[in-house]
This record gives structure tokens, C-alpha cells and sequence, in this order.
């Protein structure tokens, strides 16, 4: 194997770990992460892929060695938290993590090769010197990693095309400067056409074909589909704003009174809890409670009790309002 030189193979390191912290700094300053809190996704990102390969190859890292490797994820934290024009660039981001994408495939590749490594392992290390520090940060910050959900653009395949490419040089005695960039640049090239044409793997075929019976509520997560023995109840709320009639004065300031319509539907209760004049298969009849409420002035109080639509029955003596009489 031609060995890479020391000097490109450090360049290329500080490359990718500046693309790398500064889309993940990016990432902390969307979700509102102070400073620190963002120094730490950056760091995270650009040094978790390359101290995973570390210890994996049982040697010291190289990240608290060399003041270069941390002082890369520093300065793209600071140029992401202060750097405002930056935001309006969002795919500016999605490039410069694609170049960290490509050149760690490449490296971590090529440091296992040079640590006595077979070809197949090295690339497999390379891997996850690609995909480690996202994979960490998004831990950090509580989300799920791009690299892993089906809805997302190719991300692991061109980390493995890379480091594929970097192990198949080595393989043949071509492996030196120029064809190791060259490897790097189709990981890169790779992951910016998946971005650019949305190329994705889409789901299992498993998923796929239970999906009618998954719940709608959470997209893109697994539901068992329900029993047929539990209770299945609908409950609607709407608001609606209508107009008064001309004369039709409140006293108030605004003359538009809103409508708000609260509907509670029971579809199919449980046997043990169905109401004894109704079936169990059959549904409740629908209640509608409206009240009537006008916007008013500061401080102004809504009613306590609902004007219902339909006027209650007057009870009727020596019985419950609606029965009637005992025994009647």
C-alpha cells in the first residue's frame, strides 16, 4: 500500500471534523442550546466518529494530542452561534457535513490500514468513524439521528461507498494521495445527490404492509393494531364565529359573539358499561352543549353555567323532571 501522507491525512481530519461541528452546532442553535451547549454538540460531532476509531484500534487519541482537533469543533460553535448571515443558509450546512461524511469514511479507513487492519474491517471502521459523531450528538440532543430514520436521504451508503472505494484501492496497490481524495469525493458526491433527488430506502416490506392497521396519531412509529374488545370513542371540538343581528345589543364593544360547540361521541362501549336501554353494538345518541360567549372588556367573565340549545324540562312534582312520577 502507498502510504498517505501524514500532512494531507491531517488536513483532511481537520476538514471533516469543521463540517461535521459545524452542522451539529447548527443543529443546537435550532433548538435553542446556549453557548456551552453548543460547543458541546459540536465537539461531540466532530470527535465522537474519531474516538470511537481510537478505541477500537486500542491507541491514544489523537484529539487530546494535537490542540488543532478540538480547536476545529470550537471555531465552527462559534461561528454558528454568532454567525447570522450563516443561517440563512441552510444547505450550506448539508454540504459541509457531506464533505465531513466523505473525508472521515476515507480516513478512518485508512488508519485502520495502517494499523494492521484487514480491508473489510478497516472500511467498516471507517463507517463509523463517518456516522459515530452525528449519531452521538443527535443522542445529545434528544433526536432521532438522520442516519437511521427511513424518511431521510441516503446517508450510510455513501459512508460505505467511501470507505468501500478507500479498502478496494488498498486491495489493489493504488492507494495513495489522489485516489484516497478521489474516494472521498464520490462519498461526497453520493450523499449530494441523495440530497438533491431524495433518494431513500424507503420502509420494510413488513411495515408496509401492516401500516392500515397502524395508528395515524404517530407517524413513522409502530402501533399494535387495536382489539376488537376495546372501546372506541370519537370526541370533536370546534369553534365557530358567527355574527349577532342588526339590534341585537349586549352593551359590550364587540358585536360578533363566538359559538363554541363541544362534541363528545361514544362509538361502541364496553358491554359492562353500556347504559341498559341501549345495546352494545349500538352507538350513543350524540349530545351537543352550546354556549354563547361575548368577547368583552378586560376583565370580563364567562359565564359559568352553558346556555343549552334545547330548553331543559320543568320538573314535575313528586318525580325526576323527565320520568315523571314514581310507578308512573
Amino acid at each position: 500500500m502507498h502510504q498517505v501522507s501524514t500532512q494531507a491525512q491531517y488536513l483532511l481530519d481537520l476538514l471533516g471534523i469543521f463540517g461535521f461541528a459545524l452542522s451539529s452546532a447548527y443543529l443546537g442553535v435550532r433548538k435553542d442550546f446556549n453557548l456551552f451547549g453548543t460547543l458541546v454538540l459540536a465537539e461531540a460531532a466532530g470527535l465522537g466518529g474519531g474516538l470511537v476509531r481510537d478505541l477500537v484500534l486500542r491507541v491514544p487519541s489523537i484529539a487530546f494530542t494535537d490542540p488543532g482537533y478540538p480547536l476545529a469543533p470550537l471555531a465552527a460553535a462559534l461561528l454558528a452561534y454568532r454567525g447570522k448571515p450563516l443561517h440563512r443558509q441552510p444547505r450550506l450546512f448539508d454540504l459541509l457535513d457531506a464533505v465531513g461524511l466523505g473525508m472521515f469514511s476515507v480516513t478512518g479507513t485508512v488508519k485502520g490500514l495502517q494499523h494492521g487492519m484487514e480491508a473489510v474491517p478497516s472500511a467498516a471502521l471507517g463507517v463509523i468513524t463517518a456516522m459515530g459523531g452525528g449519531i452521538l450528538a443527535s443522542a445529545v440532543a434528544k433526536e432521532l439521528p438522520s442516519s437511521l430514520r427511513w424518511d431521510s436521504d441516503l446517508y450510510a451508503a455513501p459512508a460505505i461507498a467511501g470507505a468501500g472505494a478507500a479498502a478496494t484501492l488498498h486491495e489493489t496497490g493504488a492507494l495513495d494521495v489522489m485516489t484516497a481524495s478521489g474516494a472521498a469525493l464520490t462519498a461526497f458526491t453520493l450523499r449530494l445527490l441523495a440530497l438533491r433527488f431524495h433518494w431513500r430506502t424507503g420502509r420494510s416490506a413488513a411495515w408496509r404492509a401492516a401500516s392500515p392497521q397502524l395508528s395515524p396519531l404517530l407517524p413513522g412509529a409502530y402501533a399494535p393494531p387495536a382489539s376488537s374488545t376495546r372501546t372506541t370513542v370519537a370526541d370533536t371540538m370546534r369553534l365557530r364565529v358567527i355574527r349577532t343581528p342588526q339590534g341585537h345589543g349586549t352593551g359590550l364593544r364587540s358585536a360578533a359573539p363566538l359559538d363554541d360547540t363541544m362534541r363528545l361521541r361514544a362509538i361502541n362501549p364496553p358491554p359492562d358499561r353500556a347504559p341498559e336501554r341501549h345495546s352494545p353494538a349500538a352507538p350513543l345518541p350524540e349530545v351537543e352543549a352550546t354556549r354563547l360567549v361575548q368577547p368583552g372588556p378586560v376583565g370580563h367573565r364567562l359565564p359559568s353555567e352553558p346556555r343549552h340549545s334545547v330548553s331543559p324540562q320543568p320538573p314535575q312534582a313528586d318525580g325526576h323532571p323527565t320520568r315523571g312520577p314514581e310507578g308512573a
